[in-house]
């Protein structure tokens, strides 16, 4: 009798140890019943179609600048989109008729406005053979619900069917586990077979956005050729499942040279989360409230990616940058702002704007400015250890064959005498001499010597 009763006791225990053990599983989160309610004045711009830019528009454009490229902090690339009517891309605006127009491009930073004279302008349409490797990340969590999921399939397979014969697509979805479902192709009738619409056959767990991500950059990892890569990533909701940090995706897409263009569905969400990835990659952000707009902001994206303009100019300052465009029409006047930091990362190099006299080692007056900038930039970061590294061209009529590598590490050492006589400490000054080692242009050609003459620095701390 006693043995029956010490049987039955560890029975109850096991049992409930299996109960108290299952209640620790995560389950699949809830279906929300019901779309969101836009905020009041919500008026999304969702790109649908292209026409030529005229500067006698019947209804005022907008001018609405994308992302800012400074991964050199010394050549700004500033990416952005005309549009109108909130829905037609209008292409045309840089032709030789137009660039008249482009009447104002103003920086300003550390209390100095500079109005650039000097700026490259480019545009790309759709009509361009600029290809894509395009992975798009798709949120199948219980919260989507089977009505929204067969919704978001259907707006894809509409995107697959527009699909520009170069490109290339993947589609992954995700909950808290991620599924590859296409690997990466440019043949439309592969993403037709092997794409599901099946709601969330298979899926409805919870949410592991940064996983999907990452599953994503893998993926275009792939790519061959001179495709540029994107991710377009798809969620309703809070990251609570991924296994990876948001900083640890967002340095492999940089590492990689991938946006992250980002979609906010619904009322239950950060907004800052995503629309990080999207800033910090140089892609672009939607938060939208409602299923029927599924079709509109996929279409959109992929119009986005497909046309945009750019300007590019150099800036020898560092910091926090202003920026102001001005479109003077006939009509009307367009103008956007933006403001960007320049400051360099750790690793990154940057060039110093120094000028020497020929062969020796004395640096002309005309650099004064390219050393105050750098010596800003260790003003206001007191920790800053930086890297001069002098560089010379090829040409060497001395017979010394160590001749242009002294040349240029008596070059670093002067401008870092120039520092440490305006104030910065020679301990945060390091100096490395390269000589010819490390050209970055053909020495064959007077410009290519003259890309090859020249003074960077790397920040080693910060």
């Amino acid at each position: 009798m006693k043995g029956k009763i010490t049987i039955n006791f560890f029975m109850t225990l096991l049992f409930l140890l299996i109960i108290n053990s299952c209640s620790n599983i995560p389950k699949g989160e809830e279906e929300i019943a019901f779309d969101a309610e836009p905020p009041k004045g919500y008026n999304p711009i969702f790109v649908q179609k292209v026409r030529e830019f005229s500067p006698y528009e019947p209804t005022k454009p907008k001018l609405i600048i994308k992302n800012i490229d400074k991964t050199n902090p010394n050549n700004i690339k500033v990416f952005f989109h005309l549009i109108s009517d909130n829905d037609t891309y209008l292409t045309g605006a840089f032709s030789e008729l137009m660039k008249k127009y482009w009447c104002f491009v103003e920086d300003s930073v550390n209390g100095k406005i500079r109005q650039i004279k000097n700026f490259t302008m480019k545009e790309i349409t759709e009509k361009d053979f600029f290809p894509y490797s395009l992975a798009i990340v798709l949120d199948h969590s219980g919260s989507m619900g089977d009505w929204r999921a067969f919704a978001m399939q259907d707006a894809i397979k509409k995107l697959i069917n527009e699909k520009r014969d170069f490109d290339d697509y993947a589609i992954i979805k995700y909950d808290s586990k991620v599924v590859t479902e296409v690997p990466l192709t440019q043949i439309k009738e592969i993403l037709q077979s092997q794409f599901q619409r099946n709601g969330l056959e298979g899926f409805g767990g919870m949410t592991a956005i940064s996983n999907g991500i990452l599953a994503g950059i893998e993926e275009l990892k792939k790519s061959r050729g001179s495709k540029t890569k994107s991710i377009i990533i798809f969620t309703d909701g809070f990251d609570n499942s991924s296994t990876v940090s948001a900083d640890y995706v967002i340095n492999q897409a940089k590492l990689n040279n991938i946006s992250i263009n980002t979609v906010d569905f619904g009322e239950y969400l950060n907004p800052n989360y995503l629309r990080r990835f999207a800033e910090e990659t140089g892609g672009f952000y939607h938060r939208i409230y409602k299923t029927e707009e599924f079709d509109l902001v996929f279409k959109d994206l992929y119009k986005r990616l497909q046309n945009f303009y750019s300007i590019e100019f150099k800036t020898q300052e560092y910091g926090i940058h202003n920026l102001k465009i001005k479109l003077c029409l006939p009509n009307d006047t367009l103008t956007s702002y933006a403001t960007f930091d320049n400051t360099p990362d750790i690793g990154t190099i940057a060039l110093i704007n120094v000028f020497f006299d020929f062969d020796k080692a004395t640096i002309q007056k005309q650099s004064e400015e390219a050393i105050d900038a750098v010596f800003a930039l260790m003003k206001a970061y007191p920790n800053m250890v930086i890297e001069i590294r002098g560089h010379t061209d090829s040409l060497n009529s001395t017979g010394d064959p160590n001749y242009n590598l002294k040349l240029s590490q008596r070059r670093a050492d002067a401008v870092k005498q120039a520092l440490v006589k305006k104030g910065i400490s020679p301990d945060r000054i390091q100096t490395i001499g390269y000589g010819e080692k490390q050209p970055v242009a053909d020495n064959k050609t007077e410009e290519g010597r003259a890309l090859n003459r020249r003074t960077e620095f790397i920040v080693i701390k910060k």
